[in-house]
């Protein structure tokens, strides 16, 4: 039961909880701990807080100017030709700035306009098909910052590049915006309500948004019944070909209305357009299950750090406790114990060490099948464009027909590679996780055992994740099946060799197409298991070196300071023990559930 002084940590004083325990925990361990560490992680998690929100959809749906609206101001660029190139990431932040990060080495650009409409005008310049075409200068995001009410609580907004347009690296470019999601609104419009291009993305989009939504924008275009017409099209659509299972719900909207009415501050207008609803329904109730759930998974990893940092403490104020000759002993039998445990410490390496290069292998032994499966499956795009033009090869209908056929394979047939690999890789990960945990715990555990203390939980580890998959590549290919000067020469020859030279150098594309999407994959995946590998391993060591600094370290400065110090502990252990009287008090307070 908590104390008249004391009281639970509600949602509204988490921050200022967490500053004090971190003020606690500085105080008692001056040079850095573990605990503290571990803290100052879960602060920065809670000060970060951000509910990404995708816009997605097919272009020329209105995802720019529903986003406008959303901001009350036009900031994105919007037209009436595909647009937007490259995702926008647009987050809260006190002065409006514009920061655009590249590919390779180039430092990022950072732009102050001075208002919506100049940043709208720099925006053009890096994430529109016309003044960026097919991302020409090397951007690799951008990031949009400013005070708009809607972002404050920790909400992104993305805005990507519409797919199915005939610009095929903005469809790449949205895919590859995917994981970034964790929740998305799906915009549609009724000028088709819904396109096979649309339902396929959708299923794509499952894959990673955990919450989705659907948005009928143009409303403003429809009568009432045509709207309510429209509307239930597309609930059957979705309930039938989107996988949604039962009736969606569809928010109908008008963008251009709404953004009318934010500018005019007409709040009654902007109610009729839609967006009110939409952002009571939608977005409100989003930022607040994310919010809700972080506070709680904090509150919970927090009251593990305070049980490390009260045992941490326990065993430094039983070694100022302790009479000298027993402490010199108990430190010895810790010392015994520590060099058995150092040899499971190598077991643990040689094991991660074996997975990595399984890990290789067999993303070896994957490309290798994918490059066979795209060679005979593209070769076969080549002899059916032959057949279809009665033993004639056109070089312009076969680059037509690898047109449409190259994103359909390498964009399933990747994801599946990519997908199957990571549950593999994960799957090794997750079981040296345990290893490692177990490593670390049995330290604890030891030095619980020799010091008469009870043994405190290990706070829980995030598990290593390989990065995002890589995708089919999209720019430079359809060069491949330009005329060369030894394929104008070849005009030259008689029909049947003539046909024949364009069938090898066709095949010799073909290979080298494949080659190029395959390699991509292989090696951007190597890269990541490789780093992966490293940084648990890193991980690991560094993990080791804080709890033996919490034990072994702890104990080796006591007997120091005993042996230097005899009689002069009691000041210090006063002061401990003060700390660990006022940490205790602090677990007691995030143990209540908020509110009570």
């Amino acid at each position: 039961m908590l104390g008249a002084h004391q009281h639970a940590i509600g949602e509204d004083d988490l921050r200022t909880g967490l500053e004090e325990i971190r003020s606690c925990l500085q105080e008692a361990w001056p040079e850095g701990s573990p605990a503290l560490n571990a803290l100052k992680r879960l602060e920065e998690r809670l000060r970060m807080s951000r509910l990404q929100v995708a816009v997605l959809g097919q272009f020329k749906r209105g995802k720019s100017t529903f986003i406008n609206a959303l901001l009350g101001s036009s900031l994105l660029p919007s037209a009436v030709v595909p647009l937007t190139a490259i995702p926008t990431f647009i987050a809260w932040g006190p002065v409006l700035l514009i920061r655009v990060t590249y590919l390779g080495n180039r430092p990022a650009d950072e732009v102050y306009p001075a208002t919506p409409s100049e940043a709208q005008e720099a925006l053009k310049q890096w994430v529109t098909e016309e003044g960026n075409p097919e991302n020409r200068r090397g951007v690799a995001r951008v990031d949009v910052f400013l005070p708009a009410a809607i972002l404050r609580d920790g909400m992104v907004l993305i805005d990507t590049p519409g797919i199915g347009s005939t610009l095929l690296h903005n469809t790449d470019a949205a895919l590859q915006a995917l994981p970034e999601c964790d929740a998305a609104l799906f915009v549609l419009s009724a000028d088709p309500p819904i396109t096979e291009a649309e339902l396929a993305y959708l299923a794509r989009v499952r894959q990673h948004a955990v919450r989705l939504f659907f948005i009928l924008n143009k409303t403003d275009y429809l009568s009432q019944p045509e709207q309510a017409q429209v509307i239930a099209f597309l609930q059957s659509v979705l309930r039938s070909k989107g996988d949604t299972g039962t009736l969606p719900p569809i928010f109908p909207v008008s963008a251009r209305q709404a953004l009318a009415a934010a500018t005019r501050q007409d709040d009654a207008a902007r109610e009729t357009s839609g967006l009110g609803r939409i952002e009571r329904e939608v977005l409100a109730p989003l930022a607040r299950e994310k919010v809700a759930a972080l506070r709680a998974s904090i509150r919970s990893k927090t009251l593990v750090i305070l049980e490390q940092a009260l045992a941490d403490l326990t065993l430094r104020i039983r070694t100022l406790e302790l009479p000298l000759e027993d402490l010199e002993q108990r430190s010895r039998m810790l010392q015994d114990a520590l060099r058995a445990i150092e040899s499971e410490r190598q077991v643990v390496r040689d094991l991660l060490e074996g997975d990595r290069r399984r890990a290789i292998a067999e993303l070896e032994s994957q490309a290798e099948q994918l490059r066979r499966d795209a060679n005979q499956h593209l070769s076969g795009v080549v002899a059916r464009a032959v057949a279809e033009s009665s033993g004639f090869l056109d070089p312009a209908a076969l680059q037509q027909a690898l047109e449409a056929e190259i994103p359909v394979f390498f964009e399933n047939r990747l994801a599946e590679m990519a997908a199957a690999f990571r549950r593999s890789v994960e799957g090794m990960l997750a079981r040296h996780q345990e290893r490692a945990d177990a490593l670390v715990a049995s330290i604890r555990q030891t030095a619980s055992t020799i010091f008469d203390l009870p043994a405190s939980p290990e706070a829980p580890t995030e598990l290593f994740r390989l990065g995002p998959e890589p995708y089919w590549v999209t720019q430079g290919w359809s060069k491949l099946l330009m005329p060369s000067p030894a394929s104008l020469l070849a005009r030259m020859l008689p029909g049947k060799l003539r046909q024949e030279h364009l069938r090898r150098q066709a095949a010799m594309q073909v290979d080298a197409l494949v080659q190029q999407n395959v390699e991509n994959l292989r090696w951007a995946t190597l890269q990541g298991v490789n780093d992966t590998f490293r940084r648990f391993s890193a991980q690991l060591d560094e993990r080791l070196a804080e709890v033996l600094a919490a034990t072994e370290g702890v104990i080796d400065k006591a007997l120091a300071r005993r042996r230097a110090e005899e009689g002069q502990a009691t000041g210090e252990l006063q002061h401990l023990s003060r700390l660990a009287k006022r940490l205790a008090d602090l677990r007691a307070q995030f143990a209540q559930p908020a509110g009570t």
